[in-house]
């Protein structure tokens, strides 16, 4: 799948400064994580409509605020980056990786939309209440519960925050490159104690990547596999929900 990601931000198009090892709670680097984006990628469509979503404000990031119907405007939005997403090389190999793994519910495109709709987009709660989360807003989005951000595993996400002075990088723990990492940051008031993403992929590249590692390979650690010659990981768990079965979360390890 990575060479089939043909809108990976390529070696030129993106800086990091990785700054300092972090060993507490505090910031240890003085300057922010992303130095340079070449912003002219973000006009691919796997980017355009992602980053449509986020203008519009369609998710709550509070886990404990109940998530609007999935409905009108709000579903059309989804609808259009799902569908692209869909129709890439990138999502095709995965969708041929499930069916050579007899995945149930891969003997189709169709079949297999229908359930990786429901498993990204069905809502649950993480607040012992409100409907308020689902995988891709954990994922993609981000989510806040009491001080704290759940998810946040996208790269661009991360960038457009930075860019809007949203957050507050502190240090990192590892990383690969400018491949991947493991750093600690603040989102507003909010604290990412450890945490992290892939970076320059595609958001199809991770979209397709974590799917078929939570249908196949869930569990932590679980789903082993290699980038530029770069050994990674992802762990991933699901659960039951009102749609039948949910993603709860799924993030790159290094």
């Amino acid at each position: 799948m990575r060479a089939a990601d043909v809108d990976k931000a390529g070696p030129n198009d993106y800086i990091l400064n990785w700054g300092n090892k972090e060993s507490g709670n505090t910031k240890t680097s003085p300057n922010q994580l992303f130095t340079y984006v070449n912003e002219a990628i973000f006009q691919r469509p796997v980017y355009s409509t992602l980053i449509d979503v986020y203008n519009q404000n369609l998710f709550t990031p509070d886990v404990c605020t109940a998530e609007p119907a999935m409905s009108g405007f709000r579903k059309a939005a989804l609808q259009q980056v799902f569908d692209t997403w869909t129709a890439t090389k990138v999502f095709n190999l995965a969708f041929q990786y499930l069916q050579k793994k007899g995945y149930s519910h891969a003997t189709d495109m169709t079949t297999l939309k229908t359930f990786l709709w429901n498993l990204w987009f069905g809502t649950y709660s993480r607040c012992k209440g409100p409907i308020g989360s689902s995988g891709w807003e954990h994922v993609f989005v981000g989510e806040w519960k009491d001080t704290t951000i759940d998810g946040q595993h996208d790269w661009a996400r991360y960038y457009l925050l930075q860019k809007a002075d949203k957050i507050n990088y502190h240090g990192y723990y590892s990383y690969v490159g400018n491949l991947t990492g493991t750093f600690q940051y603040t989102w507003e008031n909010q604290l990412k104690q450890k945490g992290g993403f892939l970076i320059g992929t595609s958001p199809v590249f991770d979209f397709s990547l974590l799917t078929v590692c939570a249908l196949i390979h869930p569990g932590s650690n679980a789903c082993k596999y290699s980038i530029d010659g770069h050994p990674l990981a992802v762990t991933s768990y699901t659960q039951d929900c009102s749609a039948g079965t949910c993603l709860s979360t799924a993030y790159p390890t290094n």
